[in-house]
């Protein structure tokens, strides 16, 4: 029996930002150029900046059903992800 659990690594914030696909309800986003309405089922790259997708995120809990569709996607929580985004630019800011 297989379950999903967090395991914490250190990331390239930048990397995971110019290849992360986001999903929400029902399409897609890209992260580094905010393209919308992308199928997360299938895109590969995305068709606006042409950016590979190596991760993936969801806006909402469902790990599992993305995880099928996407095996090839390193998932990633969005919550953590937008944690630690929010912690670079303050700290660019206050430099």
């Amino acid at each position: 029996m297989s379950e999903f659990i967090r395991v914490w690594k250190n990331v390239d914030m930048q990397d995971i930002s110019s290849h992360l696909l986001i999903v929400g309800e029902i399409k897609g986003e890209c992260s580094g150029c905010r393209a919308l309405g992308i199928d997360y089922r299938e895109a590969k790259t995305c068709p606006q900046c042409n950016a590979s997708f190596k991760y993936i995120a969801s806006r909402t809990k469902e790990v599992k059903r993305i995880k099928e569709r996407r095996p090839d996607l390193i998932f990633i929580d969005f919550e953590d992800y937008k944690k630690v985004l929010g912690k670079i630019k303050a700290r660019d800011f206050l430099s």
